[in-house]
């Protein structure tokens, strides 16, 4: 009696360990994009750990900074999507665009999604080269995500 027991014990214990979601693992990320930024509109594809070839959608806003005119000030929303379909959503932070060379560089944290990165969270940096004639981009982040 007292070995079944032990063994009902410990199959349980198994199934409810089974039940529960695997905790999110911290990874690094980093990805390479290209693509363009017209009327403040992104639209991009490239490559990224944990997405593999990507689309990328989303909106910037970008303003003067009133302490520099060789500088404008940058923020917006992103989304990238898989080839299977998963979402990946960011946040872009803290940019600076400097209008004399078209570099920009900022900050992206990670907040959530669809399908495997739900519940994703992270941050990174990123620095971007735009040719602001035409909008066209090139860009690299690097970084680290958890889901």
């Amino acid at each position: 009696m007292n070995r079944y027991f032990n063994v009902l014990i410990l199959t349980l214990a198994v199934l409810l360990l089974a039940s529960f979601p695997a905790g999110a693992a911290e990874r690094p990320f980093s990805l390479t994009a290209t693509g363009t930024l017209i009327d403040g509109v992104i639209n991009a594809s490239g490559r990224a750990t944990h997405l593999g070839l990507f689309t990328e959608s989303g909106t910037l806003s970008v303003v003067p900074d009133p302490n520099d005119p060789t500088r404008l000030l940058a923020s917006g929303s992103v989304t990238f999507t898989a080839a299977d379909g998963d979402q990946l959503d960011a946040l872009i932070e803290d940019a600076v665009v400097d209008v004399t060379t078209g570099v920009a560089t900022g900050v992206f944290r990670f907040v959530g999604g669809t399908g495997r990165f739900e519940t994703a969270s992270g941050f990174g940096n990123l620095v971007v080269t735009q040719n602001l004639t035409t909008g066209a981009f090139e860009g690299v982040a690097v970084g680290k995500i958890d889901y």
